[in-house]
């Protein structure tokens, strides 16, 4: 009992090989040392638990190594690899920021660095929680950091490398840590398991590395943890109920009841969790991961970002299959604003069993929807064939999909399109009338979308549209848009089904009003046509220069002037000059 050492102790790495999960830090120190270009200062930084201690350790050990072998790595032989595996090594030190943050032990330091190490190659000082140094320590530090002795190389560990001056960034090399992934932490406890004679489960194992969170230390505490709670035989079942953690199976059996609308049953489960002793809070952000894991385990693109076991994994790429994408996204949209409404929550249980029974009611929600939109889409497709000139007979009825819509462009005229609606179309007997042709780039094609030049199914009510565009002439004088209207007042327009021709007497004028998007918009709304097209054209100028119409404050006043001289007359009188804005 008294020899007992923890795991993350007995089995901390020793060469830079038996480190896990961090191969783009060691390989690099490693090729470093075999090529000779170490830097004088290094920044260690990333989550706790990771290994950048020890690889500061086992940088430092290789380093001094008299004897290296040409992989890198210390030959664990010489006498200063073995003074430092016995821990009284004199070329390397340790300060531990978090309790020695102060100018003063920064003075320490700069002190010890003068000093040429009695034996051995280099000084190391390694510091760690570098972050908890003062603003004062990390100033007296610099220079000494900038320029060290050609023997002294430092060595700084930190979890926050964001609270570090930059100042002091400038003069490190930086290496950061990744968190290690659950299959490496498992895979590193099943080897210990191996060596220490343990009974295990490799799902248990990896049950133990996703509870660690990419932590190899916290995973090695809760590992002798279990070991001791288990007797030295690790199942899942002893996992999960000493980790007090909510087993897999609860989530699975969520989403059975969800697609069979048994609302009783997940009240039930709820109970029994509650009875478990878990948090209401807890059951809903696990079942909010259990719709995202669905959610990735659809493809096999994104199956393999489950760290999950492969048991699990197998379990969410079978339940996926009776679970439609249109309900699992609505479910996990749900979860996800049941969660964020539950920190306000006053009574948190009862908001997580209204949750559930809306999860166990929304595939029939889903369906009304879906009805009543194919109900509107086939009384608007209706409503659009009686609007077609002539009898038209009905010879087929051809399923449509639905196609976005694409925003009109007036600058461009060729690019017009509007919205096919899905549902079954009529089509008349006779073609003729209607235009079928498609429009549009090479990424149309591409997309194999088919748009539609103009609809010549629609036909719009002048009296409707004179009323909608005396509206919109209201408006617009409402808004303070006296050029626009002016524009609108001026020319006259046309319709030709649902094609809005307004005729403008230049292409300055046709940009201006093109630029004025919401005044197609607001016609669209007006007139109840959504794919109402606008187009301008340009109608030619009287061949008599008095009839051009003056636009610019200039040809105003030039027209004023031409029709009452005398206007002219009082000017050049008073020496008036007109300045223009």
């Amino acid at each position: 009992m008294e020899g007992f050492v923890v795991s993350a102790r007995k089995y901390r790495p020793a060469t830079f090989d038996s480190v896990v999960g961090q191969s783009h830090v060691t390989n690099t120190l490693k090729n470093a040392i075999k090529m000779g270009q170490l830097a004088h200062a290094f920044l260690f930084s990333g989550p706790r638990g990771v290994g950048k201690t020890t690889c500061a350790r086992i940088l430092a050990k290789a380093i001094n190594c008299t004897n290296p072998p040409e992989d890198g790595e210390a030959c664990n032989a010489c006498e200063s690899c073995v003074t430092f595996n016995e821990g009284r090594s004199l070329n390397i030190h340790e300060l531990d920021a978090a309790s020695n943050n102060s100018v003063e032990d920064i003075r320490k330091i700069i002190d010890q660095v003068r000093y040429v190490p009695a034996s051995g190659k280099k000084s190391v000082f390694i510091i760690d929680e570098v972050h908890m140094l003062s603003s004062a320590a990390f100033n007296a530090f610099l220079k000494t950091l900038e320029e060290p002795p050609a023997h002294a190389i430092f060595i700084l560990a930190t979890t926050e490398k964001h609270k570090i001056l930059p100042t002091i960034l400038s003069r490190v090399q930086k290496f950061d840590f990744k968190r290690i992934k659950v299959d490496a932490v498992a895979e590193h406890l099943k080897s210990i398991c191996e060596k220490e004679g343990i009974e295990y489960e490799f799902d248990a194992l990896q049950l133990i590395g996703l509870k660690a969170d990419g932590g190899l230390r916290d995973g090695l505490s809760i590992f002798d943890q279990i070991v001791s709670f288990s007797n030295r035989h690790i199942t899942y079942k002893v996992v999960v109920e000493n980790l007090n953690v909510l087993d897999y199976a609860y989530y699975f059996k969520s989403v059975e009841m969800m697609l069979t609308a048994d609302y009783e049953g997940l009240l039930v489960m709820l109970n029994e969790v509650i009875d478990l002793g878990f948090e209401v809070k807890d059951f809903l952000v696990g079942l909010t991961e259990h719709f995202r894991n669905l959610l990735v385990a659809r493809t096999p693109k994104t199956v393999g970002m489950l760290e999950i076991s492969d048991n699990v994994r197998k379990q969410y790429t079978e339940q996926v299959l009776a679970v439609t994408p249109t309900l699992l996204l609505n479910a996990f949209n749900l979860c996800a604003a049941s969660e964020q409404a539950l920190r306000n929550a006053v009574n948190p249980r009862l908001h997580v069993e209204l949750a559930l029974m809306k999860l166990a009611h929304l595939q029939h929600a889903i369906s009304l929807a879906q009805d009543q939109e194919k109900k509107k889409s086939s009384d608007r497709v209706g409503a659009q064939n009686l609007s077609v000139t002539g009898n038209a007979a009905v010879s087929a009825e051809v399923p449509m999909t639905v196609v976005e819509d694409r925003p009109f462009n007036p600058l461009n005229p060729e690019v017009k399109r509007t919205r096919i609606m899905k549902g079954p179309f009529v089509i008349p007997k006779s073609l003729d009338d209607v235009d079928m042709n498609v429009v549009g780039s090479k990424q149309d094609e591409e997309e194999a979308e088919a748009f539609v030049a103009y609809d010549t199914r629609v036909v719009i009510s002048k009296e409707i549209f004179d009323a909608a565009y005396a509206k919109l002439l209201d408006k617009l004088s409402g808004d303070g848009l006296f050029r626009i209207v002016s524009l609108l007042r001026q020319d006259a327009y046309r319709l030709d089904h649902n094609k809005w021709i307004q005729s403008v007497p230049s292409e300055v004028v046709r940009k201006q009003l093109a630029d004025e998007r919401h005044v197609i918009d607001f016609m669209r709304l007006h007139t109840n046509v959504p794919n109402l097209l606008l187009e301008m054209e340009i109608v030619e100028l009287a061949a008599n220069p008095n009839d051009k119409r003056p636009y610019t404050n200039e040809e105003k006043l030039d027209q004023m002037l031409t029709k009452n001289p005398a206007l002219r007359m009082l000017m050049k009188k008073f020496d008036a000059n007109v300045k223009y804005e």
